[in-house]
């Protein structure tokens, strides 16, 4: 079992902290590689979450939305859907 990495994070010019597994910020980064910044994907999940959810758990949920998009596109060779990061984000509501 992996240990949890607390990480501080700046989000709307304020501090928090957010506990994922070393696997789950290594997700985030490989998602940060699509030409978005850390801070503006967690702005986004925020402003877009479930209100009832916290973050952190958005965060996790917004990964998982994200990957299996991003497979699911492979699997069916659509090229016409937008970008999983958009696609995610609106799974998350």
């Amino acid at each position: 079992m992996a240990s949890l990495s607390n990480r501080v994070i700046s989000i709307y010019n304020r501090k928090t902290s957010m506990r994922l597994a070393p696997a789950e910020w290594e997700a985030i980064d490989t998602i940060c590689r699509e030409n978005i910044k850390r801070k503006k994907l967690f702005e986004l999940i925020d402003a877009n979450k479930d209100e009832k959810m916290g973050l952190t758990s958005s965060v996790r949920l917004f990964s998982l939305i994200y990957y299996r998009k991003s497979f699911l596109s492979q699997m069916t060779s659509d090229s016409s859907r937008s970008s999983p990061i958009f696609e995610a984000i609106k799974g998350i509501v």
